[in-house]
């Protein structure tokens, strides 16, 4: 799932590892708009469901990454940006390779000084067109690093490496 906690919105690719019934009591317990689609990658010749939302779409708080030609179904495809839209977001859009080298699996993050960072792997950075990286470089500053042994290995990338922990300020903070 990912969750857009400024407007309120929660997104998941409906797979094995996400279930719609789970996913809208979630949804209904947080008070989420629920987004669903379902994803698809292809793996050996056949169209298989993509496990995770994040392998093929990063939320950022201006902007989402996502590859949408991994959403067969034009009506999902559509509610999808549409909702994407409606939250002032721009949508850059990825290509099939790009999610095979992680470009979908990266995480916005906040420093203490309000910049705002986008963490991926050098694997999804190398992937990314020069009108691409120039773009998200207008939400952000890029940082990538070599993530091969966890993208081998791991089945994951920079995103799945990280936690999204949202604690109130302190005074030491």
């Amino acid at each position: 799932i990912l969750l857009d906690r400024e407007n309120q919105k929660a997104y998941c690719a409906l797979s094995a590892r996400a279930d719609e019934e789970l996913f809208i009591e979630f949804c209904e317990d947080f008070e989420y708009t629920p987004v669903m689609f379902s994803a698809y990658q292809t793996v050996n010749n056949k169209r298989e469901l993509i496990y995770h939302t994040n392998v093929m779409m990063c939320l950022g708080t201006t902007f989402a990454v996502v590859c949408l030609a991994s959403i067969d179904d034009k009506k999902e495809r559509k509610n999808l940006l549409k909702h994407l839209r409606e939250d002032g977001k721009i949508v850059i859009e990825i290509t099939e390779n790009q999610v095979n080298n992680f470009a979908g699996n990266m995480l916005q993050l906040k420093g203490n000084n309000g910049q705002s960072y986008l963490v991926m792997s050098q694997s999804a950075f190398d992937s990314l067109r020069p009108d691409q990286v120039k773009l998200l470089e207008t939400h952000a500053t890029l940082i990538s690093s070599p993530l091969d042994t966890i993208e081998a290995c791991g089945g994951g990338s920079a995103r799945c490496m990280m936690a999204e922990v949202f604690l109130p300020k302190t005074a030491s903070n």
